[in-house]
């Protein structure tokens, strides 16, 4: 009794020591979850939500890196977390990575984001934002290195700051890539000049040292907001630059470049974007064969619909293809592999409700309707998903049927739907609900839509199966 009663004071003393030294590191660290595996088609770890992934495909799977947001209270927030994957349904949970400062004064109070890539010798690097408000400037660029992209050595001494040319309060989201023709890394930032957003450049021969290059993209947008988490990829012939405006419509824009030398424009045909606001921080990644936009569904103030969108939620992804309507999205393939499709019955299509399920599910149909049709997905009472042939729009309201025209859209797309068909894609889990309508999706919470049996209801016109 003696025995294991000082070996269970021992570990008590141990277990004390290691809570004390991993505290001191800063950030939170939750050992129950580290490597669990989640299966879901928009994952969050338990208990916390997903900020601003950073996806990197090392050949095999896909680390996707994020700002983990605990809302707990702390003094310092936002430490890099990391899921892994290779079909965007079974992820492997490895917890905190690198961790924030949690003291007052530390230029590493918060981290944001930043980007992970690998060198030639196989070492890892990550490039992250450190932010703490009550500091001038109050952004950093910092590094780190990795043998294994999960334990991380931070190296101080490469931290940079914004040279004169930039506004240096706005100073981040570093995105590092190897350029090829140049035999050199560059690294696109978010930041300002002339009183407008840019994504200025920065190069590098050695992934320590680096030099400023000028501004790579600026805002054409038609306002004077940020370009939030930039991303460039190759995809099939083609350069893809993709950033997130900070306001006005807080999506995630995209343009296209016959060179990584520019000019990046607006695609010639459809939209700039391929989902509304209730889809933010996207960031391009590709497997060399297929496109991903990676990025996260909001939750809400107070976890109810009736309130704005919020900063941080679950992981969300789409996959990429061309059209003649510029890019298109969908599930990936991969994850749609892993889950039910059930086609839309005409019996639903005219109003039989459909019961609500724990698990994600796909409902996929084809679908007719005049030209002044508008087909709502009733989500309960007060939630509803309008696609309106009549004004080419889907988009999400948080009011009645019998109130929509006195009611506004949380998120609104444009789609495109010729003759009155189209192609509808619902795919449902919990509270997520994304809606594609011929490759333009529409990212939504709606928090009533997880213990609620939901119905379609026809406001207007006339809809059939096709």
């Amino acid at each position: 009794m003696r025995d294991n009663l000082m070996t269970k004071k021992l570990w008590g003393a141990v277990a004390a020591v290691v809570v004390v030294v991993v505290a001191g590191l800063g950030g939170k660290y939750y050992m129950d979850q580290q490597d669990e595996t989640i299966e879901a088609l928009y994952p969050t770890a338990p208990g916390t939500f997903v900020g601003d992934p950073m996806p990197y495909y090392d050949g095999t799977d896909f680390l996707i890196y994020y700002l983990e947001d605990h809302r707990d209270g702390e003094i310092g927030f936002h430490p890099f977390s990391l899921f892994k994957t290779r079909d965007f349904y079974h992820y492997q949970n490895a917890g905190e990575v690198i961790p924030y400062v949690n003291e007052a004064d530390d230029q590493e109070r918060a981290l944001g984001t930043g980007s992970v890539i690998k060198d030639e010798d196989g070492l890892y690097h990550a490039f992250y934002t450190a932010h703490n408000g009550d500091l001038d400037p109050k952004e950093a660029i910092m590094h780190a290195t990795s043998k294994d992209g999960e334990k991380w050595d931070k190296l101080p001494d490469h931290t940079f700051f914004a040279s004169s040319a930039y506004e240096a309060n706005d100073f981040r989201d570093p995105y590092v890539f190897y350029v090829e023709e140049s035999n050199n890394y560059w690294m696109l930032i978010t930041t300002r000049q002339d009183g407008t957003g840019v994504i200025a450049k920065y190069v590098s021969d050695d992934l320590e040292t680096w030099t400023d290059d000028g501004v790579f993209f600026k805002n054409d947008i038609g306002n004077d907001s940020n370009l939030e988490c930039p991303s460039v990829v190759i995809y099939e012939g083609k350069w893809y630059l993709a950033f997130s405006d900070q306001w006005d419509q807080r999506v995630v824009h995209y343009r296209v470049a016959d060179s990584l030398e520019g000019p990046f424009e607006k695609p010639e045909r459809g939209l700039d974007h391929v989902d509304g606001a209730g889809f933010y921080a996207g960031r391009l990644e590709t497997d060399g064969e297929n496109l991903y936009l990676v990025g996260w569904i909001p939750t809400k103030d107070e976890h109810d619909d009736r309130f704005n969108y919020n900063w941080a939620g679950n992981l969300a992804v789409h996959q990429l293809r061309t059209s003649e309507n510029g890019l298109v999205g969908s599930l990936p393939e991969t994850a749609r592999k892993q889950i039910e499709t059930k086609v839309i019955t005409a019996e639903q299509l005219t109003g039989e409700t459909i019961p609500t399920t724990d698990k994600a599910v796909i409902y996929s149909g084809k679908i007719k309707g005049s030209d002044d049709g508008v087909l709502a997905l009733s989500f309960s009472k007060d939630n509803q998903v309008l696609i309106n042939l009549a004004e080419q729009t889907i988009s999400y309201q948080n009011t009645t049927i019998e109130t929509l025209e006195r009611g506004a859209p949380k998120t609104e797309m444009p789609i495109v739907v010729s003759d009155g068909k189209f192609d509808l894609e619902i795919v449902k889990e919990q509270d997520i609900v994304v809606v594609y309508v011929n490759g333009r999706a529409l990212s939504n919470r709606i928090y009533k839509a997880k213990t609620s049996d939901w119905k379609f209801v026809t406001v207007q016109g006339e809809f059939s199966l096709d």
